[in-house]
């Protein structure tokens, strides 16, 4: 070979440039294997995710819906429920599904296999390895709920209830025919669809869900056929602080009709709301309580502790309106509900408190204000709601309650008033002992909770010199029991903020009794109003119980949302 060929074969053959192409070559095949096998196992964590996600959610919909099906029957339903979240396509199928019963539920088995874009190429690598697809199975078994609920419905009946986007006085006065776009007409729609959630024909038949309606305003009625009112201070002379504090004392024993706490201070007994109340119905038999309660003093009102006659103040107090002077007897102040003559030279608050105007022989009722019907438009009862509803398993009685709810304007929002007798709804404690109690053999399986909704901030309106305020279930702000004013200082601003520190602390106890409590704000609302209720809420799992439902069809599916959650089935696997 000549030279000059045997040296350019030499420097040939010792060339490396060349040599990382032929090991990218080799390498290729594994790197692209790696990176895309990566992503195809990745798809498979998500598929089988959803899938899991999916089975999950039918298990719990058949564990609600399929006490009676056959297991074709489940298998059908589940089928379609699956269907729905539209899983399958070109990579993705569902390739078994097994529905079986067992003792106390059903055990739900689904297969899926997914279609690889990457894996394939382990065909490549000389080892023959290829994978076409990957393979999925899920196990998901439920039971049908021994588990109980006991809810509590606390539903804001105030006047602003019965407007849409805008309160206005337009349209707070429409309690008889509120707009169809109204938040009275979409609580009710809203409420109506949890209790189909929630209320199925199964937990009703089993005794497995009670629910109790709780209507307020400035106050809450309570009145119900079977409850003996031995809570109640249904005296003539009142025996609780709160009883009678509107009012001069009075000779009752003799109904000495000269007698009054001016003139004869040593026979003069306080007079109890019961005695008011008989002294009109003695006028005309139509004329009774209503239902309405006081709030009780503090710190009962704040708590579910037994009313016991040893105690006065454990009691609860009558509602009684107080008739306010007439326009001759005013000083030149307004009164919202003057329903009596005031038979009396005296005027404000002397007007006011003259306790002889009630007695049966004097009383004398101005023109068209003996109101005797809901939603009591003047007179004693005057805002008195509809009466709350003890819980119960009948689901038709429950609809019928919110139904029949009637958003009328004479207090404003009280929210602690709806809030307190929601968790008394819910305790075992009297007045209602419908609530299941610490020791029954039901007791650790049973979900207490509330549901409290408010389009509004708590409100204390301004009012006369003498009242300070329109009257509500914590009396005048100006009227003191005591010594001291039921929300803590006779100025209407301070009572309202009062009011609030009353909602926080309750809400505080409502919580620790064990109850979830879920809050809801509807409407535009000021952002302290909503940060009271979002911090009156309980917290699940780092999740805030609280909701703002914008527009009428946020709140149906805010409460679509609650019924959901609160008919959840532990899934066990």
């Amino acid at each position: 070979m000549p030279k000059s060929t045997s040296r350019v074969w030499r420097k040939f053959t010792r060339d490396e440039r060349g040599n990382i192409i032929i090991l990218f070559g080799v390498l290729l095949v594994p790197l692209v294997l790696l990176l895309g096998g990566s992503a195809d196992l990745a798809r498979f964590t998500r598929y089988k995710s959803q899938l899991s996600n999916a089975v999950d959610a039918a298990s719990l919909a058949l564990a609600r819906r399929g006490e009676d099906m056959s297991e074709s029957e489940a298998t059908t339903f589940v089928n379609t429920y699956l269907g729905a979240f539209k899983l399958e396509g070109s990579e993705f199928k569902i390739t078994g599904l097994d529905v079986k019963k067992t003792d106390k539920g059903f055990r739900v088995s689904a297969d899926g296999a997914m279609h690889t874009i990457f894996l394939p190429l382990g065909a490549l690598t000389g080892d023959g390895r290829s994978i076409s697809s990957m393979k999925m199975d899920i196990v998901s078994e439920v039971v049908h709920s021994s588990n109980r609920v006991e809810l509590a419905l606390v539903l804001d009946n105030t006047g602003s209830m019965n407007c849409a986007d805008v309160v206005s006085s337009s349209c707070t006065g429409r309690w008889s025919n509120p707009a169809s776009n109204s938040r009275i007409v979409a609580l009710k729609s809203a409420a109506s669809k949890l209790l189909d959630t929630l209320m199925t024909d199964s937990a009703v038949r089993d005794g497995l869900v009670k629910v109790g309606v709780v209507p307020f305003e400035g106050a809450v009625n309570i009145k119900n056929s079977s409850l003996d009112y031995s809570w109640l201070d249904w005296n003539d002379v009142g025996r609780a602080s709160a009883n009678g504090a509107n009012f001069d004392n009075y000779d009752i024993d003799t109904s000495n009709d000269s007698c009054s706490r001016r003139s004869c201070s040593e026979t003069a007994e306080r007079v109890g709301n019961k005695w008011l109340f008989d002294q009109l119905r003695k006028n005309d038999s139509n004329v009774d309580w209503a239902g309405c309660v006081e709030m009780r003093a503090a710190p009962y009102d704040q708590n579910v502790a037994a009313p016991t006659a040893s105690n006065p103040d454990t009691l609860f107090v009558p509602f009684f309106w107080p008739d306010e002077p007439d326009s001759d007897n005013d000083n030149g102040d307004s009164y919202s509900n003057d329903y009596l003559d005031d038979i009396t030279s005296a005027n404000g608050s002397g007007a006011q408190r003259y306790t002889q105007k009630y007695l049966s022989t004097k009383v004398k009722w101005h023109s068209g204000k003996k109101d005797t019907t809901l939603p009591y438009e003047s007179g004693p009862n005057y805002g008195c709601p509809r009466p709350l509803l003890p819980l119960t398993d009948s689901k038709s009685s429950v609809k019928a309650a919110i139904d029949d709810m009637i958003a009328y304007p004479a207090m404003g929002t009280f929210i602690p008033t709806g809030l307190a007798w929601g968790w008394r709804v819910l305790s075992p404690q009297p007045p209602f002992t419908q609530g299941i109690a610490p020791g029954d053999e039901h007791y650790s399986q049973t979900v207490k909770a509330l549901v409290l909704l408010t389009d509004g901030e708590n409100s204390v309106t301004a009012a006369n010199n003498h009242n300070k305020s329109i009257f509500s279930a914590y009396n005048y702000t100006g009227t003191s029991v005591d010594g001291a004013y039921r929300l803590g200082s006779s100025n209407a601003s301070a009572a309202e903020a009062n009011l609030n520190t009353k909602t926080s602390t309750l809400c505080q106890n409502v919580k620790n009794a064990g109850i979830r409590l879920y809050t809801i704000t509807f409407g535009s609302i000021p952002s302290a109003a909503a940060t009271l209720m979002r911090n009156c809420a309980s917290v699940d799992k780092g999740e805030s119980l609280y909701y703002h439902a914008p527009s009428n069809a946020d709140l149906q599916n805010i409460f679509a949302s609650i019924g959901q959650d609160l008919s959840e089935i532990h899934l066990s696997m």
